[in-house]
């Protein structure tokens, strides 16, 4: 694994020797110019104060094939003849007479910078080669660079504790969560974090904070079920006790009976506890949301329910327009309006009446169910979303879930539900949601 801080640092390094070497680079090159500026005006010099002085020409013969490159500079003079009268020291390959003033000229042996000034009936001619200003540069350079090094050195420390002081938060909440144990979903302190790091601390909590209400979610699911099922599982015990010990055919039929109830009311309470638990928070994001018809989704949930309706001879009238598009999830609008109308279905008389309609109001679609039961007392509309909640004196079979599970659909699609006194006589249940695209 990648250290942020080894990274960092070298990214510090790298720029602080790129810079030192830029650095040397403009000096040298700074250097260079100051010191062709300096011999210039060094040969200008000597030139000119050789105007007036009376020279001999050496015997070239003590020098000749020798050349030395240890003296900065060689003074030629030639005659009015244009035959040379004096050298200060012997080359292999010296410049020719050159023209008056400044000028460059490349020999075999390098580049050679000429001076020449015109006294009296003499030219006096002052030669250096250029290779020998580079060195003399690089050498003032070279003596200019050391303080660069230390410099150099201090700033990589000074960028590894600042970066060190800079990440130490991070240390800190990594060391305060390694010491944390597993089922901790504390959130973390973000007390002396930089700016750029608060946002990672901001999710980080959040992330947390998802974790603990997951958490609770599934706790409160396990200690629901082991509630719930306890009571049917029992009864289930008994009834096969029952069976068992009949005598004749009529109880046996009867404990028959009883016992596949009982089964036909835990799988309802089953089928509830697993529906309630996908409505919690840490399914919602595996949900796509799409244009859905509730008219389509109405026809499916009746479907669901037809049978039962029968069985009990109710009616169930469905008024509205097509269309009442909405954005949602089918299989979720479908297991919401089954519950609301299996609701309806089961705490009505026999003979009773269910009416649905769906229509547009504004800009929003209703979808409101009517049923001429006995209603709910108004006292009791708030907590009837409540999970297991069943209002006292119930007689009915039921989990108590089936409007907790509406009720948490509702939510998930940022609809609203209201229940109200039917026209029918028992309980209207009215769901408004945003409209979507496409209604008319």
């Amino acid at each position: 694994m990648k250290s942020l801080r080894v990274k960092i640092v070298l990214m510090f390094g790298f720029a602080i020797l790129l810079a030192a070497a830029l650095q040397f680079t403009t000096s040298v090159n700074a250097t260079i110019h100051e010191a062709n500026k300096l011999f210039d005006y060094h040969m200008q010099q000597m030139a000119l104060a050789l105007q007036d002085s009376d020279f001999k020409q050496l015997d070239s013969r003590t020098v000749l094939g020798i050349e030395s490159n240890n003296f900065d500079l060689v003074v030629q003079i030639w005659g009015a003849d244009g035959e040379r009268v004096y050298q200060s020291r012997q080359y292999r390959s010296l410049p020719k007479q050159a023209e008056l003033g400044y000028s460059t000229v490349t020999l075999t042996n390098g580049e050679w910078r000429i001076y020449a000034v015109k006294a009296h009936d003499r030219v006096i001619q002052v030669a250096q080669k250029m290779n020998t200003r580079s060195r003399r540069a690089i050498a003032i350079a070279l003596s200019t660079l050391w303080p660069v090094i230390p410099v150099s050195l201090l700033l990589f420390c000074a960028a590894w504790w600042s970066i060190s002081s800079a990440l130490s938060p991070l240390n800190r909440i990594g060391k305060q969560l390694a010491e944390r144990k597993a089922n901790s979903t504390d959130t973390v302190s973000d007390e002396g974090v930089p700016q750029e790091v608060s946002a990672l601390v901001f999710e980080l909590n959040s992330l947390l904070l998802r974790i603990a209400h997951a958490m609770q979610s599934q706790q409160r699911f396990v200690a629901d079920a082991a509630h719930e099922l306890r009571s049917p599982i029992t009864a289930l015990r008994l009834q096969v006790q029952n069976l068992s010990r009949a005598r004749d055919e009529t109880m046996h039929e009867k404990a028959i009976d009883r016992l596949l109830g009982g089964v036909d009311r835990a799988s309802h309470l089953v089928e509830q506890l697993l529906m309630m638990a996908r409505q919690d928070h840490n399914y919602r994001g595996a949900i796509v949301m799409q244009k859905v018809s509730i008219i389509s989704v109405l026809n499916l949930a009746f479907n669901d329910v037809h049978i039962f309706a029968q069985r009990k001879n109710i009616s169930l009238i469905q008024n509205g327009v097509t269309g009442c598009f909405v954005f949602g999830d089918p299989e979720n609008l479908r297991v919401m309006i089954r519950n609301l109308l299996d609701n309806a279905i089961r705490y009505i008389p026999d003979w009773g009446t269910v009416e649905i309609f769906c229509g547009q109001q504004d800009n929003e679609i209703l979808l409101s169910i009517d049923d001429s039961g006995d209603g709910i007392p108004e006292s009791e509309r708030n907590r009837i979303f409540d999970r297991f909640y069943r209002i006292p004196g119930t007689s009915k079979n039921g989990s108590g879930l089936g409007l907790a599970i509406v009720k948490a659909i509702v939510d998930m699609h940022n609809a609203s539900i209201k229940l109200t006194s039917s026209k029918l006589g028992g309980l209207k249940v009215e769901v408004i949601f945003p409209s979507a695209p496409g209604n008319e």
